[in-house]
């Protein structure tokens, strides 16, 4: 399906999923290359002030500056861009046909499938991030026991507030 990117597994990390957006960055490098052929020195001249604005917004964050400016500034020429290059706008069928409800209907299967994929791998992330914490309070509260263990002979008793408060 050429409208939506789409999900697929990274290769080198089967449990990661990966937003593919290729089949529509072609579109956009195609009407790149040809406004480059009409008009090489300004495609090339925007190319590189869109260079020069992200090494200035990587020097500004470096710095400790914020980055506001400078992602406005690389968007604001990345749009003066794109214009040129006939846009990143994937145009529907424009008729009240059934290849237009087709059309519609594919792109909103392929929406519902991405959102199930991506809520299933949420789901998974969040399990594991749960499952994470519940073995680092598990490890904490058996650090915490073995502590009150080693200091029950000799009549003192620990309180989670005692083992995390600075000594005075």
């Amino acid at each position: 399906m050429g409208y939506l990117p789409h999900l697929r597994h990274d290769r080198e990390h089967p449990d990661r999923l990966v937003l593919d957006a290729a089949q529509q960055a072609t579109g956009v490098l195609v009407g790149l290359a040809r406004a480059w052929r009409e008009d090489p020195a300004g495609i090339d001249t925007l190319l590189g002030e869109i260079a020069d604005l992200e090494d200035r917004s990587r020097a500004a964050v470096r710095g400790g500056a914020g980055l506001a400016d400078s992602v406005h500034a690389v968007d604001q020429v990345a749009e003066q861009l794109l214009a040129e290059a006939g846009g990143a706008q994937f145009q529907l069928s424009i008729k009240r046909d059934r290849h237009a409800a087709h059309q519609a209907r594919r792109i909103a299967e392929e929406a519902r499938r991405m959102a199930d994929a991506l809520d299933l791998h949420a789901n998974t992330i969040t399990r594991e991030v749960e499952d994470a914490e519940d073995r680092r309070t598990a490890r904490r509260e058996a650090e915490l026991a073995q502590a009150r263990a080693l200091l029950a002979p000799l009549g003192r008793d620990i309180t989670a507030a005692e083992q995390f408060a600075p000594s005075l």
